[in-house]
Order: structure tokens, then sequence, then C-alpha cells
């Protein structure tokens, strides 16, 4: 689909214009603006601003079914976007969040000519660190006299406390609305603007009810192949194949990657100290467990281990595995080269999944809370008020700005030791561009040495009269040594 078609079909909707102001970060934050322009979908057509990278905007159109997106310089093509969301028509904004925004967005209400309403998803009016807390990172006391939020780090958009207070103030005054997902936040947003009402409306949610809790399958050791690794990858993709209630979490390491979670129902707690696998049972709190060995163990350790507990055990029938097994009640033999259906029907026989948990989230309340926020909204769209300005090409492609480079070091604490799934693709990322570098290194260091052997003389006569070697000949011998 092209972006001026779609900037055509949304200047002929009749629906009105809702524009969504918020940050990047997704979140509880990105969840509610999704849930509730999906919510409001039959009511208004929804655009949603947010900051990319350091200095672009992104604007989006959040119809289902539609895909118009446009990066604009946040300083360089401010008027432009002025200009499009004006030539777009948009009846009323909605302040999420301003974080990484430029501060021309408070003036939005005011340049667009329309209502507009705020949510508090945390404490920005107030807090131009957000959160109600100091340098420390935590609670500062939250009274309206504190000055802490800045200790840290300064105000965005280089404001003092007083004047980020000032002009959100201004702005809270004159909105629509200021609506407050509890009491507790509704209260603590009013200590700081008296003069503030908010509405208390707790998000709608509308995921899905709680599925039943899955098997949780522990498999100990250091899985190799001969360990069973292609049976325990079968049995993964098998469960994930017939929507099977299991879920596979290996006690150790592999000796190559399956996908994870959510990919496919398995996970890694990955290698542990000796002595410690009875603990780590322990805290793993599974539901059974799997020995899918290939090969004849002669005792198995991990198994001791898993006797030691009441859970039930499926193994294959190689080695002494089913011999120490024997008169076990809660314990099941499957034939080593079983399919992975059989042996996953074996762990559904011995360990059953628990019953669903309570229903979700009524599909009513939901629909009571999109009827009373799009209630102020006009019952059709104004209509564009000006033109669009034509469409550049560099607005049709997400921008690749360079934001500062990680450290390998600091991506990996930050993918493994914090669990940051973006900076797991990140780190995968720059180890395979290190590997290719790494590569043409070597290739172009195969490639001096042999240049330089080209250069290098026969030895020179030893002696007084011997003469110095040149520089060329010294770096040669140098590449030569692999040095």
């Amino acid at each position: 689909m092209s972006a001026p078609a779609a900037i055509e079909r949304l200047r002929a909707s009749p629906l009105p214009r809702l524009l969504f102001a918020s940050h990047a970060f997704g979140g509880g934050v990105g969840r509610h603006v999704d849930e509730l322009a999906h919510a409001v979908a039959p009511r208004a057509e929804v655009l949603l601003l947010q900051p990319h990278r350091k200095s672009f905007l992104a604007l989006r159109w959040l119809r289902p079914g539609e895909d118009l997106a446009l990066w604009l310089h946040a300083a360089d093509d401010w008027e432009r976007l002025l200009e499009i969301l004006a030539g777009v028509g948009v009846d009323r904004v909605h302040f999420h969040h301003v974080h990484g925004l430029p501060r021309g967005i408070l003036d939005l209400p005011r340049v667009l000519d329309c209502a507009h309403d705020l949510t508090l998803h945390d404490y920005f009016p107030a807090c131009p660190d957000y959160h109600l807390t100091g340098a420390d990172g935590r609670y500062c006391g939250g009274d309206p006299g504190c000055r802490h939020c800045t200790d840290g780090h300064p105000a965005q958009w280089g404001l003092s406390v007083e004047a980020w207070r000032a002009a959100f103030g201004t702005l809270l005054a004159a909105a629509g609305r200021v609506i407050a997902p509890s009491g507790d936040a509704a209260a603590r947003i009013q200590a700081f603007f008296p003069d503030v009402t908010p509405v208390v409306w707790p998000h709608p949610e509308t995921g899905a009810a709680p599925a039943a809790p899955p098997v949780r399958v522990l498999v100990p050791g250091a899985i190799s192949k001969a360990k069973g690794l292609d049976l325990l990858e079968a049995c993964v993709r098998d469960a994930a194949r017939r929507a099977l209630p299991l879920h596979f979490r290996v006690l150790g390491y592999l000796s190559r990657p399956i996908p994870a979670w959510p990919e496919l129902p398995f996970s890694l707690a990955g290698e542990y100290r000796e002595g410690d696998l009875a603990a780590l049972v322990a805290l793993e709190r599974g539901d059974a467990f799997f020995f899918p060995a290939q090969c004849p163990e002669t005792f198995s350790y991990t198994l001791s281990a898993a006797l030691a507990t009441a859970l039930p055990i499926v193994a294959t029938d190689l080695g002494a595995l089913p011999e120490r097994l024997a008169g076990r009640a809660n314990a099941r033999v499957v034939r080593w080269d079983s399919p992975a259906s059989a042996v996953n029907d074996a762990i559904l026989g011995l360990a059953p999944p628990a019953a669903a948990r309570a229903a979700g989230p009524s599909p009513s309340a939901v629909e009571t809370y999109a009827s009373a926020y799009a209630a102020p909204l006009p019952p059709a769209s104004r209509g564009p008020r000006a033109r669009v300005p034509p469409l550049e090409a560099r607005w049709l492609a997400a921008p690749d700005e360079d934001i500062g480079q990680w450290t390998l070091a600091a991506l990996f604490d930050d993918a493994v030791g914090c669990g940051r799934a973006s900076s797991r693709e990140k780190l995968r990322e720059h180890a395979a561009r290190a590997d290719a570098r790494l590569a043409e290194m070597a290739s172009e260091l195969s490639r001096m040495r042999a240049e330089a052997g080209r250069h290098e003389a026969p030895p020179a006569p030893s002696g007084a009269d011997a003469p110095a070697p040149s520089p060329l000949r010294s770096f040669a011998r140098w590449l030569r040594r692999g040095a």
C-alpha cells in the first residue's frame, strides 16, 4: 500500500480522528495504547506519535489493515508534521507520555485547535523523573515541595522542576479529562495540582482468559545427542504442533540450541555447579522429569536427583534407567526410539495438567470503557482543514540513526544478566558482525604475510659489514612470526 493513498483514505474517513502521543518503550503504556486504539476503532481513527531513535518522530495510523507510517526529523520536520496533522484533521489529542518528544508537543491542542486528554501512566506531569523518585531510584516522599527529580539528571527540554510543573499545570488545567487508572494515582497527582480532578478509570484489559498452567517437564543434565537432544527437540515441537499443555525445562545446558519460549514450549536454566542440582530442582517446582537418553546409561546421578523427589518420571529404556526405576509407581519407561507423540502422551498420562483458572476480563467492561471514552468525541470528523504536503521519500522508511554502540560486555550483561530480549538480538548481531570482521582481518593478514614474504630478501651476511635490516624486511619477519 502506498503512503499517499493511505493518507487519502484517512482524510476521506467520516470518523473523528484521535492523536495519541506516547513514548516508545512499550510496556504497560504501549499495551494500553494498543488496547485502547483497538477498543475505539469502530468509533474513531487513531494516529500514534512516538519518538524514534534520538532525532526522529514516528507517526502511524493504527487502523487494522493499514500500514501508514511516516518518520520525520523532530527538529527539521516539525512544521511539516503539523501540516500533515492539520491536513488529516485531528479532532482530539490524547497525551499518554512525553518522553523523547519535543517540547512543542504540549502546544498541539492549541495549534490543531482541538480538545485534549491526558492519562497518568506514571507521574510525568509532576515529576521530570516520572516516578516520584530521587537520584537513588527510591521514592522521594511525593511532597509537592520536593525538588529531587533532577538530582540524578536534568529534566527533559532543559527545564527546571518549577518550569516543568508550570508547563504541565497549564496542560492539565485545559484538559478535557485527566484519566488516572487508580485512586492512588489520582490522589498523588492532585497533591501537586489541587485544581485538577482526575477521573479514575482502571485500564480496560482485553487479554484472553488465563490458560491452564502447563506441565513443567524438567530435563536435568548436559543434553547432547547421546543424551537425547534430538528426541527432546522432537517432543518440544510435537507439543507445540498439538498445542499440548507441556513446557520442557532443561536444568543444565545443550550441545546445540533449541528455539525457546515463546517460539516453542522450551526454556533453559543453564549449567549448574556440581552439588547444586537438588536445590535447583526444588527452585524450579517442576511437575515431572524426562530422561531422553539415546545411549545406555551406566548409572545417572541426575536420575538420583529425580528419584529423591515424589515427581513422576519418564525415561527411555536404555542402560540403568529402567533398572533403577523398577518398582516406582509413578514412573514410565518408553522405548528409546519411540516417536515424540508417544513420549508426550506418556508424560501427560503421569502428570495431567491442572484445571483452568478463572475467566479473563469481561468484554462488556471493555465496551463500557470504550463508550465512556468516546463520549466527548464529535459524531463525525471535522474533516481536513489544510492540504497534506507532498510526502518526501525520506519520510517513508525508518531511519537507522546511530544511537551509540554498546560494548559486547555491556550487551552480554544486559542480555544474559538482566534478561532483556532486545539486547539478546543485538548481542547476536554484534557477534555475527565481529565474526565476519575477524574473518576479513585473518584473510587480510594472510595476504599481507604472503606479500611480505615475496619482498623478503635472502639472509644478509653476518658480521660488522652486514647492512642494517630495512623496515620492510623487519615488518615482513614480524608478520611471518604471526605477531
